[in-house]
């Protein structure tokens, strides 16, 4: 922890990268900054000794308690189910650690309707096909998508969880509606293209102005292909005209050379790295202005590794692979 600190003096990056290094569960920002802290002020990890009478244990009549409380309602938290049970909350948590329970938080997901596995399959067939006859396509895809930075920052997750023995894969639908400044991205995995920033709503003609203008001077004649999803202003007819001028028989869309299925937010690397990444970057302090959330988008771009957002791209045929072994169910992690 201390080497990774010292390494990205971020304590986001450190949470980031732990998986790269260790199989355990990340340790929060807290258990950082105070491990940290400690290491500064006493060059060791290593507790001070202890002051005062030992720590009691948790009594047996109360861990089985805790254990029926959590056996029959998993989602309470540990607030309510100390105030139920008449116990601290230190006890009520230690209880189920020691237990064998944990804390899961629920999964953000879009629910899919019965017809979005087939569709789903079907993708993943086409694209691996292709990938099987030139591995090298996904160094050639620009994935890409908008997205909405609210000034009051994103959704909080944290108070939601699902005590569990194991993790149970609880997931939590999710609304598209978002209010805030509409960003639009692509990436590579020879980098991030954009930050592109709409103004108002992105319709048929503003998104035509965007490929136009800013995306098509920088990838003409390099032969790439060109992903999107299905939403309203990609659908126009106009917009996929030039799709069809542009990049012909190179893009990926609705109604698209190769079919993109809708709801698909697991399979498309703007959505299952990049948004979740840029916002931790971005809302480590709230911008108070507009200006200043542009500002924090572009920096955040800039400073995104070409080699993390090459293991996003190539990690899409990986994906794929899943959701076609699981029958296009998506993917939660």
């Amino acid at each position: 922890m201390i080497q990774l600190y010292y390494k990205f003096e971020n304590y986001e990056a450190v949470r980031r990268d732990w998986k790269n290094h260790f199989t355990t569960d990340t340790p929060s920002v807290n258990a950082i900054r105070n491990i940290v802290k400690k290491f500064s002020e006493t060059g060791s990890v290593e507790d001070l000794p202890r002051s005062g009478r030992p720590r009691s244990a948790v009594n047996e009549e109360n861990v089985e308690k805790v254990i029926e409380t959590l056996q029959n309602e998993p989602k309470t938290s540990v607030r309510v189910g100390s105030q139920a049970l008449g116990i601290s909350n230190y006890a009520f948590h230690r209880a189920a650690r020691e237990s064998g329970f944990r804390p899961y938080r629920p999964h953000i997901v879009v629910e899919l309707s019965d017809d979005d596995f087939d569709k789903r399959e079907e993708f993943c067939d086409t694209f691996l096909e292709l990938v099987a006859q030139n591995p090298g396509i996904i160094d050639r895809v620009i994935w890409s998508d908008e997205s909405d930075f609210k000034l009051n920052g994103i959704v909080n997750r944290h108070n939601c969880v699902y005590w569990a023995q194991s993790n149970p894969q609880e997931q939590m639908p999710v609304s598209h509606k978002k209010i805030g400044v509409t960003v639009w991205c692509g990436i590579t995995s020879k980098g991030i293209l954009g930050p592109y920033f709409f103004n108002g709503s992105v319709n048929a003609a503003s998104y035509l102005e965007m490929l136009n203008n800013f995306l098509w001077p920088q990838v003409r004649h390099k032969g790439l292909y060109f992903q999107q999803d299905g939403a309203p202003a990609h659908y126009a007819l106009n917009v996929r005209d030039w799709l069809n001028q542009k990049f012909t028989d190179r893009w990926i869309g609705r109604r698209g050379p190769i079919e993109w299925p809708t709801r698909s937010p697991d399979l498309a690397p703007c959505d299952f790295f990049l948004w979740g990444y840029l916002k931790n970057i971005v809302y480590q302090e709230r911008p108070s202005t507009l200006d200043e959330l542009k500002n924090r988008i572009r920096q955040a771009c800039e400073e995104i590794p070409a080699e993390m957002c090459q293991r996003a791209c190539k990690s899409v045929a990986e994906r794929l692979e899943r959701c076609r072994k699981d029958g296009g169910r998506q993917i939660t992690d």
